[in-house]
């Protein structure tokens, strides 16, 4: 069973490797603030997450070479958690706020400001940096009795709208809802949940959730069948189980598979989609007319390209 701690450990993991502009204007929209005093502006980024202050201190010095300390504040309620303050002064506040589309300048003084989620990002990596921000930041992965249950929730409607939007886009939809005086993007579809976490690019947690939906068809088919037809069952799962790792190994960050033959993406895409349907359901549902043992040497040459992704892929 994945679980919120394995989950953000793994995508703090991915930020380690470095952090990226998208990232950080993720971030800063939930915990940044912006100020003035008698020694100009000055930028302050709160959280009660230390590794992401800690990656926004990073970034500064790799990205601006500006060295920040982490500071924090312990409340006297002792039920609320400590939180975690970066602060940024100066030139520097407000070149990273220009550069990153949070504000823009006139002869060194504020124009506009833009501090809400974006809507309009293309690049994979971009979106993938911005979808793994604004998680740390607000989301959430529970377990009930009815299963897990991912919510991302927001303090203003537009900054939900905005973030569903993108979603939608990557052929992700949450429900959006009021929840109390926030507003809250949830759902307990294991498939979407398991997209969300292929957007952000955490792989691990992925397979750990294409593991546990193939692990139901199993058990539901075992409460349904023979031990002869159960071991027939479980020899196919485990065969769709494997296809289906090879067919998401190969699909890039945006959902898409760029670079790989159309005769294989076609292969991949629908066994993603039918991850418990035989090889010759399979084969029905490809457009064109093949075969049983072509469809073979496709998933062949399916199973070549994502061992070779696996080889390279640090």
């Amino acid at each position: 069973m994945l679980t919120e701690k394995q989950l953000k450990e793994e995508v703090h993991a991915l930020c380690g490797a470095g952090v990226r502009d998208a990232f950080v204007s993720a971030i800063l929209t939930f915990g940044g603030t912006l100020s003035k005093d008698e020694k100009g502006y000055y930028l302050s980024y709160t959280s009660p997450d230390y590794l992401l202050a800690w990656e926004f201190g990073a970034y500064m010095n790799e990205r601006y070479g500006y060295h920040s300390e982490i500071a924090f504040h312990e409340p006297g309620d002792k039920r609320r958690s400590r939180t975690y303050i970066v602060v940024i002064r100066g030139k520097y506040a407000l070149e990273l706020l220009s550069n990153i589309g949070k504000i823009t300048l006139t002869d060194g003084e504020i124009d506009s400001l833009d501090l809400g989620v974006k809507s309009k990002i293309t690049p994979a990596k971009e979106i993938a940096d911005y979808a793994r921000g604004v998680f740390l930041s607000v989301g959430s992965l529970t377990r009930a009795a009815e299963g897990l249950r991912l919510e991302l929730t927001f303090e203003i409607e537009g900054d939900a709208k905005a973030f569903c939007s993108l979603l939608k886009k990557n052929h992700i939809n949450l429900n959006l809802s009021g929840k109390g005086e926030k507003y809250s993007l949830s759902t307990r579809k294991i498939q979407t949940i398991a997209d969300f976490c292929a957007l952000m690019g955490a792989n691990k947690g992925d397979l750990a959730l294409q593991d546990m939906m193939l692990q139901k068809i199993v058990e539901g088919n075992s409460a349904r069948a023979g031990n002869l037809l159960l071991a027939n069952t479980e020899k196919s799962v485990t065969a769709a189980v494997r296809q289906y790792n090879d067919a998401v190994t190969i699909r890039d960050g945006s959902g898409g598979f760029v670079g790989v033959p159309k005769e294989i993406a076609d292969v991949a895409k629908a066994r993603i989609e039918n991850p418990d349907v035989s090889l010759e359901q399979l084969a029905s549902i490809l457009p064109g007319k093949i075969t049983k043992s072509g469809l073979y040497h496709r998933l062949q040459k399916m199973r070549e390209m994502a061992e070779n992704y696996r080889e390279d892929k640090p």
